[in-house]
């Protein structure tokens, strides 16, 4: 049997998920810039919760998961698809396209709206922790949940990509430079898209405070909320 396009997948979700957003979460959604550790804030946070959840409530971390999930239902890697994602659209592109006969390749929009709609369909389930993938943007409108920021300046996350990936300042430069342009058209399609100021419920510092002290205080924002 063919498989389903994915704006049909997305709109079946869209259609049978949507009903239920008032029972959505508790969630949480991490942004950050290049250089914050996002998702080991978020395996942090996951020990704080699963050591106080209940039997059968534990959280979920989710990051390279939702791609990987993708990339089973269209049967392309990963890399392809996060290429795509963050593709301007251009004639050019879609020339070649055609002209490869390749029909089954999906769109940047289609992979965004895919990966927009698996996003809402974990946030509304509840219990999940969403580091990037523009879930921020995502899950904007959704009740229950608590939206974080990890942000720092260049010079601080220049020395912390140089020291995880084994670079040079110079080449740790250039790496950073190079991601913030990949991000930068995306960052914009999700601003327009879910418009809300401040983009998130908390911004921290990552110069200033220790991943684990980000942790602590997001999940006592989180008790606070009444999420836990």
């Amino acid at each position: 049997m063919e498989k389903d396009s994915l704006a049909q997948q997305m709109s079946e979700i869209h259609k049978n998920g949507e009903e239920n957003l008032a029972d959505a979460g508790p969630f949480v959604a991490v942004s950050r810039e290049f250089g914050c550790g996002g998702f080991s804030l978020g395996l942090l946070l996951l020990d704080l919760l699963n050591d106080d959840a209940r039997p059968g409530e534990s959280w979920q971390i989710y990051h390279k998961e939702i791609l990987d999930s993708l990339a089973r239902e269209t049967d392309l890697t990963p890399e392809i698809l996060e290429r795509r994602r963050r593709q301007k659209p251009g004639l050019l592109a879609n020339f070649f396209q055609s002209f490869s006969g390749k029909k089954g390749v999906p769109s940047g929009l289609e992979i965004r709206n895919r990966m927009t709609a698996i996003l809402r369909q974990l946030a509304t389930e509840g219990r999940c922790l969403l580091i990037g993938q523009g879930s921020v943007s995502a899950t904007a409108d959704l009740p229950n949940g608590l939206s974080v920021r990890l942000e720092a300046p260049e010079e601080w996350r220049l020395k912390q990509v140089a020291f995880r990936e084994g670079l040079t300042e110079m080449q740790a430069k250039i790496r950073v430079a190079e991601e913030m342009e990949k991000r930068e058209y995306l960052h914009k399609i999700y601003e327009r898209r879910f418009p809300r100021k401040p983009a998130c419920h908390l911004t921290f510092d990552c110069s200033v405070f220790s991943l684990a002290q980000i942790a602590t205080m997001v999940y006592r924002a989180m008790k606070i909320k009444k999420l836990v």
